[in-house]
């Protein structure tokens, strides 16, 4: 663990120092932009292999069997995961689903999910595609099922994310997304760095892409952190993830 922290450290040091504002011509907002573009929005370099490796897997581990719960997987589902990331979720939780697909933007997270699903792809029930939200490249009515998690809030365009896996959900299909967490009633909608939706909002944005029956819940997020991570944790709100569910119309 000790090793894994040092390297962490020593690459996100390295990262910062080569997209350092000074170096690069750019305003302190910009290099903050790329930063947490390249730790979280599409991995790369130095800070994104730290993420894509180590970090993200074990952020996100605790969401994975509440949105496996939610979509409750079959065997003779086809499943979408949008913003797949490194395939951990289709790997360990969609497992005996009949075939599963993931997209997603990095090339590292590509790489990994790839390798994690080496077996699955090999015997051509599952597909890792390099692509973006908002043109998936499968054809209308392609799966019984599709869900997004940690991803939705940082698309430029989520309306047209969302009408693309409304396209190529079959009539019967369900979306489950996780949409950001719980915020005060009277949160204005808004997009900064990151999109955040009120919960009516969230709901309109879902029902807009054509899908019925949306319902929203909230979980608490909860994992046996310890470390760094735990530290994260606790620096981070991780309560009352929003989870939007939706039907395309039979």
């Amino acid at each position: 663990m000790r090793a894994i922290v040092v390297a962490g450290a020593a690459a996100a040091a390295a990262g910062a120092v080569a997209l350092a504002p000074r170096a690069r011509g750019a305003t302190w907002e910009e290099w903050f932009t790329r930063v947490a573009d390249s730790w979280a929005g599409v991995p790369s370099g130095p800070l994104g292999w730290v993420s894509s490796h180590w970090v993200m897997p074990r952020l996100h581990g605790p969401i994975y069997p509440l949105m496996a719960e939610a979509l409750d997987l079959r065997s003779e589902d086809e499943l979408l995961e949008v913003a797949c990331g490194s395939g951990v979720f289709l790997a360990h939780h969609a497992a005996h689903v009949g075939h599963v697909a993931g997209l997603d933007l990095s090339d590292l997270q590509i790489d990994l999910a790839r390798r994690r699903l080496a077996e699955r792809i090999a015997s051509g029930t599952a597909e890792i595609v390099k692509g973006d939200a908002a043109e998936l490249p499968w054809e209308r009515e392609r799966f019984s099922a599709v869900t997004c998690m940690g991803s939705m809030e940082a698309f430029p365009e989520p309306s047209r994310a969302l009408a693309e896996m409304f396209r190529v959900l079959r009539p019967g299909g369900r979306a489950v997304l996780a949409m950001g967490w719980r915020v005060p009633e009277g949160t204005e909608t808004r997009h900064g760095l990151m999109w955040v939706w009120n919960e009516a909002d969230a709901r309109g944005l879902v029902e807009d892409a054509g899908f019925v029956d949306v319902s929203v819940t909230y979980d608490d997020v909860r994992g046996e952190w310890t470390g760094p991570v735990g530290l994260l944790h606790r620096l981070t709100t991780l309560e009352g993830m929003r989870i939007v569910r939706g039907t395309r119309p039979g």
